[in-house]
């Protein structure tokens, strides 16, 4: 009888501690981060229009202050991977994009802020990965690459870029972090934000 009350104590002890445990993992941590690249994400900052490009700012580091909008930044999904949202121009050959400044950042070495003479088209540059499955909120990633630049004399260089950032389906804003490589030209990297929406910003 004695053996009987120290097993029904031992198992109304276990049961007590048992309740008293933390709820799986799945059930404190439902919403993971989505690994797999979100299309239709896309939809909320890109129209399948001609020369549709989204308002694009970037912050002056010298004087922290936002510049105004930066023109020509004609947004495409790419071909070859519709998880990608790039910059071409594809509405004019032979032509190419303002992406991100580059265009008035490195008029010193191409001699000119012509987009037709620069020619930057990238096919994949931003995609974006929600904060769970369904979420209206997430991280962007700017693929890691060379950017060809073409000079007033037809000659080309490149600069890396690299980056990372934020969105909000519900704002429609996008908060980027861009840093340039500028190695190819003697320089060493720098580093830009940005902010890109569907329409104009009040900065």
């Amino acid at each position: 009888m004695k053996t009987l009350y120290s097993l029904l104590l031992v198992l109304v002890i276990f049961t007590g501690c048992k309740k008293d445990q933390p709820a799986d993992k799945l059930d404190l941590y439902p919403d993971q981060p989505v690994a797999t690249a979100n299309s239709s994400t896309i939809a909320v900052f890109h129209q399948s229009t001609a020369f549709y490009q989204m308002f694009v700012y970037r912050l002056e580091p010298t004087t922290n202050t936002w510049g105004s909008r930066i023109a020509s930044h004609f947004s495409t999904v790419s071909v070859s991977d519709p998880s990608f949202l790039g910059f071409t121009n594809a509405g004019v050959s032979d032509s190419g994009t303002a992406m991100f400044d580059m265009v008035r950042l490195y008029s010193a070495y191409t001699g000119t802020t012509n987009i037709k003479t620069v020619k930057i088209n990238v096919d994949q540059v931003l995609q974006f990965f929600p904060d769970y499955a369904g979420a209206k909120t997430g991280i962007v990633k700017v693929k890691t690459q060379d950017v060809i630049l073409t000079k007033s004399d037809a000659t080309t260089f490149k600069i890396g870029m690299s980056g990372s950032g934020t969105y909000d389906e519900n704002t429609k804003v996008m908060d980027l972090t861009i840093t340039f490589n500028e190695t190819a030209i003697g320089g060493t990297t720098r580093t830009f934000q940005y902010k890109l929406s569907p329409t104009a910003l009040s900065l």
